[in-house]
This record gives structure tokens, sequence and C-alpha cells, in this order.
């Protein structure tokens, strides 16, 4: 019977977005705000904010599937091993 091989690309796939996420959202938090005139950014990165918004919710989405990959490879892998 053949091993399974250690889930290390699911792994750099949580971890790169778990970072992509905390950046875009501590650059979120620091320049940008819903005000009366709805939601903007200030100075450094005035015009990105639908860009922010879109990284954040897209590197949440992407981190919670790929953690629950990665449970469920790493589950497999010590099963197998």
């Amino acid at each position: 019977m053949r091993a399974r091989p250690f889930p290390y690309a699911s792994l750099a796939t949580v971890a790169i977005s778990a970072v992509v996420l905390t950046v875009s959202t501590t650059i979120y938090e620091r320049h940008c705000a819903f005000g009366f005139g709805g939601f903007q950014c200030n100075d450094p990165v005035a015009g990105y904010g639908d860009i922010l918004l879109t990284t954040n919710l897209a590197s949440l989405a992407v981190l919670i599937v790929a953690a629950m990959m990665t449970a469920w490879k790493l589950v497999a892998w010590f099963r197998f091993r």
C-alpha cells in the first residue's frame, strides 16, 4: 500500500491566503471607512476601496475552504501513515 504524500500545497495555500487577508485587512482598516458619502478610502489607497473589499471577501472565502481541505487531507495523511 502506498502512503499518501504530506499536503504541503494545501498548507501553503492556507498560509498564503492568511497573509493576503492580514495585509489587505490592515490596509482596509487603516485607510478606509463608511461615511455619509458611502464607502471611501483615504490618500495612499484612494480609489482602490472596491478592490480591497473584494480581496478581503475573496481571501476569507479561500482561507475557509483551504483550511477545511487541509484539515481533511491531514486527517487522511495521519490515517494512512
